[in-house]
């Protein structure tokens, strides 16, 4: 089987303190053409734990 070199975003819970794996999606071309600078995005994941809904942002 092979495994996905996607990229993941470990983080505590606020709530529990459990670790929390967001995976982070492959680049996009979204911005402006011209533009060389990142555009903050982000993806939701909730904790295995308690349930919270988290949110992770990132370039």
């Amino acid at each position: 089987m092979s495994r996905s070199n996607q990229p993941r975003a470990r983080v505590a819970c606020p709530d529990c303190e459990t670790t929390v794996v967001a995976p982070i999606p492959g680049p996009r071309s979204n911005a402006p053409p011209g533009s060389d600078r990142p555009r903050l995005r982000g993806t939701e994941t909730s904790c295995r734990n308690c349930e919270r809904e988290l949110e992770v942002y990132y370039y």
